[in-house]
This record gives C-alpha cells, structure tokens and sequence, in this order.
C-alpha cells in the first residue's frame, strides 16, 4: 500500500514538472491563414468621376404655326421614330393645300393652250402668215406656262409638306419626357415651340475628364516597376455608392487638347444600357485603365495593418510571426501594391493575429486551393 502511493505521487510530481516547463518552454504554435506575396500582370486603373450623357437627344419642336389640338403619346414612355406623337389643328393647311391643287390644273390648263397655240404659229410661219416676233412671243408664253406649272408643283408639294407637319411625329427612337405644351396652346413654326425631348438610352456616353498631371505622376510612380501605357480600352462603371455597374464599357475617343478652362483631359465611353439604369445626368465613377505592369508586388487589403510608424505586414519566418514595415502603392481592386519591404514569394499572414506579438511561433493552415488538390487525389 505504501509503495503504490509512493509511485503515484511521483507520477503527480512528473506530470506538474512536464506542464510547467511546458508553459516556461516552448510556446504552442498558433494556426494562421498566409498569403503568398505575387508579381502577375496588373492593370493599373484610375477612380475618376464621371457623367452619363443620351447617345442621342432630340427635342421634338413645331414647324407649324396652329393650336395643338391632341397628344397622341404616354408620357415617360419609349417611342418609335415616325411614332405620331402631337397633332395640330391642320385646318388652314388643308385648305392651303387644295389651293394648290387648283393652282397647279389652271397653270396646266395654260400651259397646254399655250402649247396648242403655239403649234399653229409655227405652221402659219412656214407659210410667211406671221412674223418671226410674233413667233417668238408665243414662245416665250409657251416658256412661261411651263415655269408656271413646275412652280405650282412646288407650291403644291410646299402645302403638302406643312399638312405633313401638322401631325409632330418622334425624329428618332427612344425615351421620351413629359409634354412641354397642353391641348389648345398656340405653337410656332417660327419661334419652334418646343413641345417634348426624346433620348435614346439603350446606349449612353459617360463623359470624365483625366488630369495630365496626375496621369504622370502615377507614371512616374511605377517607373521602376516596368510600367507601360494601357492598351485596354475597357473601363468599369461605378455607381456612387461603389456599386459596379454589370455592364463594361469601351473608350469611344480621348481629347487631344487639354481643357483651358479645367485643364483636364476629356475622355468619353460608350455603355450599353439594355435596362435604363444609367440615366443621362447620373454621377459616375469610372475606372479607366491607366498603364500596364509586369513586376508589381501585390498583397490583400486584410494583410496590411496602417500605423503610426507607417504600413506594417505581419510576416512567416522561420516559423514565427515577424513584423515587416512597407511602403504602400495605390489599391488596386482588393490588394495594396507595394512599393518596396517585401519580395515574391514572401508569406503575409491574413488572419486575424492583432493579439500576438512578434516572435510568436505560427503554423500555416493549408489553403482552399490545397485543400481541393489534396481532396482531389483522395477521391482518385
């Protein structure tokens, strides 16, 4: 009885003295999620505000004078080109019109008396029955019946046109606004009473403008990082509250001067629009392509921790958590781009470490897309 309990308080002492040098020694490694350090191709953008402007705008305006007597449209709707969409009273202009119809059967009726007439005169000349000035006036009223009736026609053609214009059809297709006049107001051809504005949506221009010294300071920026001029013609649209827009759009043109009054450089993209949610006035923001770059070093947001000291990142070496000072870039999409402290290759934690101090020991998890290899090869 008294050597069992002599070997178990020994066991007792044992365990403790393991445990508490334990504690003393060396510490557990705590799990941490890394991020390898890249180099990839990056595309260097630019936020720059920008405007939404109608592909195309037309305002629909009188070319008749008269009282409007309907409106044939819905407002706020899309419309067709040729889409009667205003009617004006056409009275005057169909009387017009018949004017010149009967204008033009007199001037004709003329024309072939003159005709006729003529025709005797030129036999009787044969004959010595006239004299040539004779001739030669039945001539010239024979000329003149013909330029009346070609002048009628135009009259004819003239009141045709204005009846025409008495029913306002939509120039081109689009979206159209609220009705600028009401039934029974007095419009003018000549004023050009503006009666309505359509604007064609299923596309949209977005106007920005580039600062020329901004654009060279980012260049000079990555001077040291092989940096090219953007060849991409392909800018992403953002709503203000960050939100992209799901359509890319494509630089229709830059400007080749510089704007003396912004000293900006004005640039416009071409947008499809298939559900209006681009409307012409909306702030934008636009991310335009600015240089292309082989050997950029590229970290997540989540891994980067800003100071007083400056921008640190918490580093793997040697199996232990190390703190490593950087100097930042510009973000680019999700990454910070880093200028210089770190190289390719180097492993940056991501996790969630703000309790452990340097020279904590740290055991890499295994990332998802080791996970899915080491998945894969268990299923074959």
């Amino acid at each position: 009885m008294k050597k069992t309990l002599l070997i178990s308080a020994l066991l007792i002492t044992t365990s403790t003295s393991t445990g508490f040098a334990a504690q003393q020694g060396e510490q557990q490694a705590v799990p941490v999620e890394v991020a390898e350090v890249t180099t990839d191709t990056t595309t260097i953008t630019q936020n720059l505000p920008g405007r939404v402007v109608a592909i195309r705008t037309s305002e629909v305006r009188a070319r008749v004078d008269g009282i409007l007597e309907k409106r044939l449209f819905t407002e706020g709707v899309d419309v067709k080109q040729g889409q009667p969409l205003f009617q004006i009273d056409d009275r005057v202009m169909k009387a017009n019109l018949n004017a010149a119809k009967a204008d033009l059967s007199n001037a004709r009726a003329q024309q072939k008396l003159n005709e006729q007439t003529l025709k005797r005169y030129e036999e009787l000349l044969k004959q010595g029955a006239v004299s040539q000035q004779e001739y030669d006036t039945y001539l010239a009223q024979s000329q003149q019946a013909n330029a009346q009736v070609e002048q009628t026609k135009a009259e004819l053609a003239k009141a045709q046109i204005n009846l025409d214009y008495a029913t306002v059809e939509a120039p081109i297709s689009g979206r159209i606004g609220r009705a600028l006049v009401t039934e029974g107001a007095l419009v003018s051809a000549n004023n050009a009473t503006h009666l309505a504005t359509i604007e064609q949506l299923d596309e949209v221009y977005v106007d920005f403008t580039r600062s020329p010294a901004e654009l060279n300071k980012m260049r000079e920026l990555f001077s040291n990082s092989e940096a090219t001029d953007s060849k991409s013609q392909q800018v992403e649209i953002l709503f203000n509250d960050g939100t992209p827009y799901e359509e890319l759009g494509h630089i229709e043109f830059s400007s080749l001067s510089v704007d003396r009054d912004t000293g900006s450089i004005m640039l416009r993209a071409i947008v499809k629009n298939p559900n209006n949610q681009l409307l012409p006035g909306m702030f934008v923001r636009v991310k335009a392509p600015v240089a292309d770059s082989q050997s950029l070093l590229q970290v997540p947001q989540r891994a980067v921790q800003v100071t007083a000291k400056g921008a640190m990142v918490k580093l793997v070496k040697a199996g232990k958590l190390t703190m490593q000072p950087v100097e930042l870039g510009p973000m680019m999409g999700t990454s910070w781009v880093i200028k210089s402290g770190l190289a390719a290759g180097d492993k940056v934690i991501v996790s969630n470490t703000q309790f452990l101090q340097p020279g904590t020991p740290v055991q890499v998890l295994p990332s998802s897309k080791s996970k899915e290899s080491a998945a894969s090869h268990t299923q074959q």
